[in-house]
Protein backbone atom coordinates (compact mmCIF):
# COMPACT_ATOMS: atom_id res chain seq x y z
CA UNK A 1 0.00 0.00 0.00
CA UNK A 2 1.12 3.57 -0.65
CA UNK A 3 0.92 6.87 1.22
CA UNK A 4 -0.29 10.20 -0.16
CA UNK A 5 3.32 11.32 -0.56
CA UNK A 6 4.16 8.18 -2.53
CA UNK A 7 1.00 8.16 -4.63
CA UNK A 8 0.59 11.87 -5.47
CA UNK A 9 3.44 13.87 -3.98
CA UNK A 10 1.08 16.73 -3.04
CA UNK A 11 -2.22 16.98 -1.21
CA UNK A 12 -3.64 19.47 -3.71
CA UNK A 13 -2.91 17.16 -6.63
CA UNK A 14 -4.91 14.39 -4.99
CA UNK A 15 -7.86 16.56 -3.93
CA UNK A 16 -8.10 17.90 -7.48
CA UNK A 17 -8.32 14.31 -8.70
CA UNK A 18 -10.77 13.34 -5.96
CA UNK A 19 -13.17 16.14 -6.91
CA UNK A 20 -13.46 14.56 -10.36
CA UNK A 21 -13.82 11.00 -9.07
CA UNK A 22 -17.29 10.42 -7.64
CA UNK A 23 -16.60 6.67 -7.44
CA UNK A 24 -13.86 7.29 -4.87
CA UNK A 25 -16.00 9.84 -3.01
CA UNK A 26 -18.78 7.28 -2.80
CA UNK A 27 -16.36 4.67 -1.44
CA UNK A 28 -15.87 7.08 1.44
CA UNK A 29 -19.59 7.70 1.80
CA UNK A 30 -20.40 3.99 1.88
CA UNK A 31 -18.02 3.49 4.80
CA UNK A 32 -19.86 5.98 7.03
CA UNK A 33 -23.43 5.63 5.78
CA UNK A 34 -23.73 8.79 3.70
CA UNK A 35 -25.69 8.88 0.43
CA UNK A 36 -23.96 8.98 -2.94
CA UNK A 37 -22.79 12.21 -4.51
CA UNK A 38 -23.20 12.86 -8.21
CA UNK A 39 -20.74 15.73 -8.60
CA UNK A 40 -18.15 17.65 -6.61
CA UNK A 41 -16.15 20.87 -6.65
CA UNK A 42 -12.54 21.43 -5.66
CA UNK A 43 -11.37 24.39 -3.54
CA UNK A 44 -14.80 25.87 -2.85
CA UNK A 45 -14.18 29.45 -1.73
CA UNK A 46 -15.46 30.47 1.68
CA UNK A 47 -14.63 33.49 3.86
CA UNK A 48 -10.99 33.19 4.88
CA UNK A 49 -10.07 30.25 2.68
CA UNK A 50 -11.42 27.31 0.72
CA UNK A 51 -12.66 23.74 1.21
CA UNK A 52 -10.73 20.85 -0.35
CA UNK A 53 -13.75 19.06 -1.85
CA UNK A 54 -17.51 19.54 -1.54
CA UNK A 55 -19.74 16.80 -2.96
CA UNK A 56 -23.37 17.21 -4.00
CA UNK A 57 -26.12 14.62 -3.92
CA UNK A 58 -28.78 14.45 -6.61
CA UNK A 59 -30.99 16.51 -4.26
CA UNK A 60 -28.37 19.24 -3.88
CA UNK A 61 -27.33 18.28 -0.35
CA UNK A 62 -23.62 18.66 0.42
CA UNK A 63 -20.84 16.65 2.05
CA UNK A 64 -17.47 18.14 3.05
CA UNK A 65 -14.19 16.29 2.42
CA UNK A 66 -11.05 17.69 4.07
CA UNK A 67 -7.70 15.98 3.49
CA UNK A 68 -4.71 16.02 5.83
CA UNK A 69 -1.43 17.28 4.34
CA UNK A 70 1.56 15.12 3.38
CA UNK A 71 2.40 14.43 7.01
CA UNK A 72 -0.51 11.98 6.95
CA UNK A 73 -1.26 12.17 10.67
CA UNK A 74 -4.37 14.14 11.61
CA UNK A 75 -3.60 17.36 13.47
CA UNK A 76 -5.76 19.81 15.39
CA UNK A 77 -5.84 22.25 12.47
CA UNK A 78 -7.43 19.80 10.04
CA UNK A 79 -9.68 18.29 12.71
CA UNK A 80 -10.98 21.76 13.50
CA UNK A 81 -11.39 22.73 9.85
CA UNK A 82 -13.50 19.65 9.11
CA UNK A 83 -16.31 20.59 11.48
CA UNK A 84 -15.87 24.33 10.86
CA UNK A 85 -16.38 23.95 7.12
CA UNK A 86 -19.60 22.02 7.66
CA UNK A 87 -20.93 24.80 9.88
CA UNK A 88 -19.95 27.48 7.38
CA UNK A 89 -21.86 25.75 4.58
CA UNK A 90 -24.88 25.37 6.87
CA UNK A 91 -24.68 29.10 7.61
CA UNK A 92 -24.66 29.74 3.86
CA UNK A 93 -28.01 27.97 3.63
CA UNK A 94 -26.88 24.61 2.26
CA UNK A 95 -28.25 21.29 3.50
CA UNK A 96 -25.17 19.60 4.97
CA UNK A 97 -25.25 15.83 5.45
CA UNK A 98 -21.79 15.34 6.91
CA UNK A 99 -18.09 16.13 6.90
CA UNK A 100 -15.12 13.79 6.58
CA UNK A 101 -11.46 14.19 7.50
CA UNK A 102 -9.31 12.00 5.26
CA UNK A 103 -5.95 11.11 6.78
CA UNK A 104 -3.49 8.25 7.01
CA UNK A 105 -3.36 8.05 10.80
CA UNK A 106 -5.20 9.62 13.69
CA UNK A 107 -4.97 9.88 17.48
CA UNK A 108 -7.80 8.48 19.57
CA UNK A 109 -8.41 11.87 21.16
CA UNK A 110 -9.45 13.28 17.77
CA UNK A 111 -11.81 10.37 17.12
CA UNK A 112 -13.30 11.00 20.55
CA UNK A 113 -13.71 14.68 19.62
CA UNK A 114 -15.64 13.76 16.48
CA UNK A 115 -17.79 11.34 18.46
CA UNK A 116 -18.61 14.10 20.91
CA UNK A 117 -19.64 16.43 18.08
CA UNK A 118 -21.79 13.68 16.53
CA UNK A 119 -23.81 13.54 19.74
CA UNK A 120 -25.86 16.49 18.47
CA UNK A 121 -26.34 14.79 15.09
CA UNK A 122 -27.49 11.55 16.70
CA UNK A 123 -30.09 13.47 18.71
CA UNK A 124 -31.48 15.34 15.67
CA UNK A 125 -30.13 13.79 12.44
CA UNK A 126 -32.45 15.70 10.13
CA UNK A 127 -31.43 19.08 11.57
CA UNK A 128 -27.81 18.61 12.62
CA UNK A 129 -26.08 17.10 9.59
CA UNK A 130 -23.23 19.58 9.99
CA UNK A 131 -22.35 17.73 13.22
CA UNK A 132 -22.10 14.37 11.43
CA UNK A 133 -18.28 14.43 11.36
CA UNK A 134 -16.06 11.42 10.72
CA UNK A 135 -12.48 10.40 9.99
CA UNK A 136 -11.64 7.93 7.22
CA UNK A 137 -8.25 6.40 6.52
CA UNK A 138 -6.72 7.36 3.17
CA UNK A 139 -4.59 4.64 1.58
CA UNK A 140 -3.70 3.65 -1.98
CA UNK A 141 -2.95 0.29 -3.54
CA UNK A 142 0.41 -0.28 -5.20
CA UNK A 143 -1.21 0.45 -8.58
CA UNK A 144 -2.53 3.77 -7.18
CA UNK A 145 -6.17 2.83 -6.75
CA UNK A 146 -7.76 4.72 -3.87
CA UNK A 147 -8.83 2.29 -1.14
CA UNK A 148 -10.18 4.25 1.85
CA UNK A 149 -11.11 2.32 4.98
CA UNK A 150 -12.40 2.88 8.48
CA UNK A 151 -9.93 3.19 11.32
CA UNK A 152 -9.71 0.08 13.51
CA UNK A 153 -8.34 -0.63 16.96
CA UNK A 154 -5.05 -1.54 15.28
CA UNK A 155 -4.75 1.71 13.27
CA UNK A 156 -5.80 4.25 15.91
CA UNK A 157 -2.90 5.98 17.67
CA UNK A 158 -3.26 5.70 21.43
CA UNK A 159 -1.47 7.18 24.40
CA UNK A 160 0.00 10.12 22.48
CA UNK A 161 -1.09 13.05 24.63
CA UNK A 162 2.46 14.41 24.60
CA UNK A 163 3.11 15.81 21.14
CA UNK A 164 6.65 16.94 21.91
CA UNK A 165 9.83 15.01 22.56
CA UNK A 166 12.94 16.48 20.93
CA UNK A 167 11.64 20.07 21.23
CA UNK A 168 10.01 19.88 24.67
CA UNK A 169 12.71 21.82 26.53
CA UNK A 170 13.03 24.32 23.67
CA UNK A 171 9.30 25.06 23.81
CA UNK A 172 9.25 25.27 27.60
CA UNK A 173 12.06 27.83 27.63
CA UNK A 174 11.86 29.76 24.36
CA UNK A 175 8.50 29.08 22.68
CA UNK A 176 5.91 28.80 25.43
CA UNK A 177 3.76 31.47 23.74
CA UNK A 178 3.87 29.93 20.28
CA UNK A 179 0.84 28.10 18.87
CA UNK A 180 2.46 24.69 18.63
CA UNK A 181 0.90 22.23 16.20
CA UNK A 182 3.08 19.13 16.46
CA UNK A 183 6.53 17.61 16.36
CA UNK A 184 7.32 15.46 13.35
CA UNK A 185 10.26 13.13 12.63
CA UNK A 186 10.87 11.34 9.34
CA UNK A 187 14.23 9.78 10.16
CA UNK A 188 16.26 12.48 8.43
CA UNK A 189 14.88 15.55 10.15
CA UNK A 190 12.88 16.60 13.20
CA UNK A 191 10.43 19.46 12.71
CA UNK A 192 8.51 21.61 15.15
CA UNK A 193 5.45 23.07 13.41
CA UNK A 194 3.72 26.13 14.81
CA UNK A 195 1.04 28.50 13.54
CA UNK A 196 1.38 32.24 12.90
CA UNK A 197 -1.82 33.67 14.38
CA UNK A 198 -1.90 36.58 11.93
CA UNK A 199 -2.17 34.37 8.81
CA UNK A 200 -4.65 31.77 7.60
CA UNK A 201 -4.24 28.02 8.04
CA UNK A 202 -2.31 27.58 4.79
CA UNK A 203 0.70 29.14 6.51
CA UNK A 204 2.87 27.12 8.87
CA UNK A 205 6.07 28.17 10.64
CA UNK A 206 8.75 25.68 11.58
CA UNK A 207 12.03 24.82 13.23
CA UNK A 208 13.61 22.10 11.13
CA UNK A 209 16.58 20.20 12.62
CA UNK A 210 18.69 18.34 10.07
CA UNK A 211 22.05 16.56 10.27
CA UNK A 212 24.06 19.64 9.29
CA UNK A 213 21.77 22.61 9.91
CA UNK A 214 18.78 24.01 11.73
CA UNK A 215 16.37 25.82 9.41
CA UNK A 216 13.69 28.22 10.66
CA UNK A 217 11.04 29.78 8.48
CA UNK A 218 7.50 29.78 7.16
CA UNK A 219 5.74 27.88 4.39
CA UNK A 220 2.59 28.73 2.49
CA UNK A 221 1.64 25.10 1.96
CA UNK A 222 -1.54 25.09 -0.07
CA UNK A 223 -3.23 26.98 -2.90
CA UNK A 224 -0.31 29.37 -3.28
CA UNK A 225 -1.60 32.41 -5.12
CA UNK A 226 0.22 35.33 -6.66
CA UNK A 227 -0.70 37.46 -3.66
CA UNK A 228 0.94 34.93 -1.33
CA UNK A 229 4.11 34.97 -3.41
CA UNK A 230 4.20 38.76 -3.43
CA UNK A 231 3.58 38.90 0.32
CA UNK A 232 6.33 36.46 1.26
CA UNK A 233 8.88 37.72 -1.25
CA UNK A 234 8.34 41.29 0.00
CA UNK A 235 9.53 40.41 3.51
CA UNK A 236 13.06 41.75 3.52
CA UNK A 237 14.91 40.30 6.48
CA UNK A 238 18.67 39.76 6.66
CA UNK A 239 19.62 36.09 6.64
CA UNK A 240 16.27 34.87 5.30
CA UNK A 241 15.80 33.76 1.71
CA UNK A 242 12.60 33.42 -0.32
CA UNK A 243 11.97 30.46 -2.63
CA UNK A 244 9.02 29.04 -4.56
CA UNK A 245 8.42 25.45 -5.56
CA UNK A 246 5.50 23.85 -7.34
CA UNK A 247 3.26 23.50 -4.28
CA UNK A 248 4.64 25.95 -1.70
CA UNK A 249 6.27 29.31 -1.08
CA UNK A 250 8.86 29.66 1.65
CA UNK A 251 10.97 32.14 3.61
CA UNK A 252 13.81 30.42 5.44
CA UNK A 253 17.02 31.01 7.38
CA UNK A 254 19.64 28.27 7.61
CA UNK A 255 21.60 28.13 10.88
CA UNK A 256 24.50 25.88 11.86
CA UNK A 257 23.60 22.57 13.52
CA UNK A 258 25.41 23.59 16.70
CA UNK A 259 23.69 26.98 16.95
CA UNK A 260 22.09 27.89 20.25
CA UNK A 261 18.33 27.18 20.58
CA UNK A 262 17.92 30.78 21.71
CA UNK A 263 19.10 31.81 18.24
CA UNK A 264 16.39 29.61 16.69
CA UNK A 265 13.78 31.41 18.78
CA UNK A 266 15.20 34.89 18.19
CA UNK A 267 15.36 34.36 14.43
CA UNK A 268 11.77 33.13 14.42
CA UNK A 269 10.59 36.12 16.43
CA UNK A 270 12.35 38.45 13.99
CA UNK A 271 10.47 36.78 11.16
CA UNK A 272 7.17 37.12 13.02
CA UNK A 273 7.78 40.83 13.56
CA UNK A 274 8.60 41.31 9.88
CA UNK A 275 5.39 39.50 8.92
CA UNK A 276 3.32 41.74 11.20
CA UNK A 277 5.06 44.82 9.85
CA UNK A 278 4.31 43.77 6.28
CA UNK A 279 0.68 43.08 7.13
CA UNK A 280 0.22 46.61 8.45
CA UNK A 281 1.21 47.90 4.99
CA UNK A 282 -1.38 45.76 3.20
Amino acid sequence: MKTLREAYGAETKFTQTLANDTDSLNKINNLIGLPSVVRAVNEMTIPGGSIDVVGYTVKGEVIVYEHQDLTGRADQTHVGKTSHYARVLKSKGLKVLGAVLLCESIDKIFLDTFEDIRWAYNKRPTKMGHCNVHAVRSIWTDDLNYAPELFTDDTIIRGSDTVLDFYQEFVDVFAAEWTIQREESNGNAITLWHRPSELDARYMMYVHTLKNSVNVGIHCLKSVKEADEQFLSSIDLEGFEYRKSRDRATIEMKLSRDSDPETWADSTEQLKRSIRKQLTKA
